[in-house]
């Protein structure tokens, strides 16, 4: 998506000002007879509170005015969640009875729908509304071609995380830029690098070096990896999976390599706890974790200050600068029509500028509608994060990469179809288990005095990438799921 569409999107917000108001519309709800709307979500912590007090807010104002009462309820993580919903699309024994909005990724959506329980949001939404939001990220909630099940709520894409502190020491003695991480070879070679540098730091003892890399979803490094060289490795349109055997193998060599020789790493639960251990110095990740990242680290037994450098997602080369957009929105379920209508009314307020701003920065997330991006909240937002704590101040940067990189690059979310979140999972542990598994062995081998080529050639990357196709190959012929190889 390109800047000028904003302005589009700025001139059909006035419009739609204009004409909201207009009578004679028919409606289901009636402000001196409420509609009750339950809302299930996953938020914890910060992002609960944000949507509590939004919800609160809608109530008292639009809520009270149209007769519409939300009532958010958090069902803890997006699995147990899922779960809830799952059962009681099924009519579970002892699930509790369907919520009428619920938070929803793509896949599940596809699988209540199958049960004929979602409404079709198209009914609510006008095409001059709908085309307020960021394209992809409405696309991204549309079904064979135009059903809207899910409206987009907040988004994030993924970006590079670097200690500043840490990169800029080695750059000084290496001759680095940090230019060299704009692409996967380039971050590959620079982690090599760094490795070679630290482990020279103590001659005493060979093959110690650090890692200066690392990856916090391997599933979407793997599926933004295939679609920046040219490949859907999930192809919703035809429902299958795709293995380009020459694009797989690029991917599967800078991981495996890199995990194999110390150059990547994965040693917490999150990188950004590998970042405050010092175990890391770079590592990509969501947007929306740019709270996370650690204003300092561990070193020597204290706590040492560290500076931040947020850069754009890194590419392969001669690949398109394409970039993860992610996020779960919500769904609304059939039901009655004052009840789907009252559903809709809250999250056109809920995503409208003014509320959407206000939620999305208190979360660390990307408003859904192109024109907040030139709202001036929006703006502020981002002055006040950038006169703020340390903490503060990294949020603001990360906003500054991520919207160049929603703006100006292409952002993707692949298509779903029925089985397809097996095939992120597929993906995601076969890869990581590989890596854990290379990087073993080279520690065995290293101990037995070769040289990081003689490890590469031991542990001979053609037949592990070959390994690793025959394991996805197996579970998706387990899973019932169509794949073909290219």
């Amino acid at each position: 998506m390109k800047r000028r569409i904003k302005l589009a999107c700025l001139v059909l917000s006035v419009l739609i000002t204009l004409t909201a108001c207009s009578t004679g519309e028919k409606t289901a709800l009636d402000p001196k007879n409420p509609v009750s709307i339950t809302l299930w979500h996953y938020y914890v912590g910060d992002n609960k509170i944000a949507l509590e007090k939004a919800v609160d807010a809608f109530n008292t104002s639009v809520g009270s005015e149209k007769g519409v009462v939300v009532n958010a309820v958090a069902k803890g993580s997006v699995m147990e969640l899922e779960k809830a919903i799952t059962d009681a699309a099924n009519g579970v024994i002892n699930a509790e009875a369907m919520p009428d909005v619920f938070s929803c990724y793509p896949d599940k959506a596809l699988e209540i729908d199958a049960l004929g329980k979602l409404c079709d949001l198209n009914d609510y939404f006008t095409e001059a509304e709908k085309g307020l939001y960021v394209e992809e990220f409405l696309n991204s909630g549309r079904f064979d071609g135009e059903r809207l099940l899910i409206l987009p709520i907040v988004k994030s894409t993924e970006l590079l995380y670097v200690n500043k502190t840490a990169w800029n020491e080695f750059a000084a003695e290496s001759g680095l830029d940090a230019s060299k991480l704009g692409t996967w070879e380039g971050v590959y070679a620079a982690a090599q690098d760094y490795y070679k540098w630290t482990d020279a730091k103590t001659p005493a003892t060979v093959g110690d070096g650090k890692s200066l890399m690392g990856v916090d979803s391997v599933a979407n490094y793997i599926i933004i990896g295939n679609k920046q060289l040219g490949v859907e490795v999930i192809d919703g349109k035809n429902q299958q999976v795709v293995l380009n055997r020459e694009v797989m193998k690029k991917i599967f060599d800078t991981y495996y390599g890199g995990m194999s020789l110390g150059y990547f790493n994965a040693v917490g639960k999150f990188r950004s706890d590998d970042i405050k251990a010092g175990d890391l110095v770079a590592y990509v990740g969501s947007s929306s974790g740019a709270a996370y990242f650690p204003t300092w680290i561990e070193k020597d037994n204290t706590q040492q200050p560290i500076d931040f450098l947020a850069l754009s997602y890194p590419v392969f080369t001669g690949g398109s600068p394409d970039v993860i957009q992610q996020g779960a929105g919500m769904s609304v379920i059939n039901s009655t029509p004052a009840k789907q209508e009252g559903a809709a009314v809250f999250l056109k307020w809920f995503t409208a500028e003014a509320q959407n701003i206000d939620f999305a920065m208190t979360t660390g997330y990307l408003p859904v509608q192109a024109g907040a991006y030139e709202n001036e909240a929006f703006k502020t937002s981002l002055e006040t994060l950038s006169a703020g704590t340390a903490a503060d101040q990294n949020i603001a940067k990360v906003y500054e990469i991520a919207l160049d990189q929603i703006m100006e690059r292409e952002t993707y979310a692949s298509l779903p179809f029925k089985g397809s979140y097996e095939v992120r999972t597929t993906l995601e542990k076969s890869l990581t288990a590989m890596g854990e598994a290379g990087r073993q062995n080279a520690m065995v081998l290293k101990e037995q005095g070769m040289s990081e080529a003689e490890i590469l050639v031991a542990l001979d990357l053609n037949a592990r990438f070959e390994e690793w196709l025959t394991v996805i190959r197996s579970q998706l012929d387990e899973s019932g799921i169509a794949y073909v190889e290219k």
